[in-house]
């Protein structure tokens, strides 16, 4: 038999990503995989005002943090333990045939903006993923209306653009009567 180096490998696994916020409404679908990012660090207010986890910038951050890393390095046996069962469920004795299996990880911070979009983009540029994986990320409360909304869209353009944007770029005016602060229940077990 013969091997050909070349060929793609068929998608076989879907891996969805999903960041969401715990103070909106549930989710719609029960993860295979739960990480809480409220393990980390809220970054700086004037980061979390310029910037969302999508952002560069911002996730630079948090990548100094080694509970970012920790919830990466966690979550990965995670997703290919709940891939190899599903793949042991399915009985395909009729032909060779791929079967499409998907994974879904659901990511989940205060507010849905920094933290839990943060690592939910770092694991999806993960090399580890083989190339059955067809990565999808999706963030389903980042661009809720808020203050510092415009910020977040014009960084994340001009960092697209390969623009370098630092908070400096931008003088954000704090109002007293905004909480800007997300750290309600920051780290796992203190509230």
């Amino acid at each position: 038999m013969f091997s050909d180096t070349n060929t793609t490998h068929p998608k076989s696994t879907i891996l969805s990503i999903v960041s969401y916020a715990l103070k909106g409404p549930p989710l719609d679908f029960k993860p295979d995989v739960h990480i809480n990012a409220r393990r980390l660090i809220n970054p700086p207010s004037e980061l979390r005002k310029a910037f969302d986890g999508r952002c560069e910038s911002l996730r630079k951050n948090l990548r100094a943090d080694p509970v970012f890393h920790e919830l990466l390095a966690e979550a990965q046996p995670q997703i290919f333990k709940t891939e190899e069962t599903r793949r042991a469920l399915m009985v395909n004795t009729q032909d060779d045939s791929v079967c499409m299996v998907e994974v879904k990880v659901a990511v989940a911070c205060v507010r849905g903006r920094h933290r839990s979009t943060a690592v939910a983009e770092e694991l999806a540029k993960l090399p580890v993923w083989p190339e059955h994986y067809d990565v999808r990320v999706y963030h389903r409360d980042v661009d809720t209306p808020h203050r510092y909304q415009k910020w977040h869209q014009q960084n994340l353009e001009r960092e697209k653009k390969g623009e370098t944007v630092g908070i400096d770029d931008y003088s954000v005016e704090s109002d007293p009567d905004e909480d800007d602060n997300d750290d309600d229940c920051d780290h796992e077990g203190k509230s």
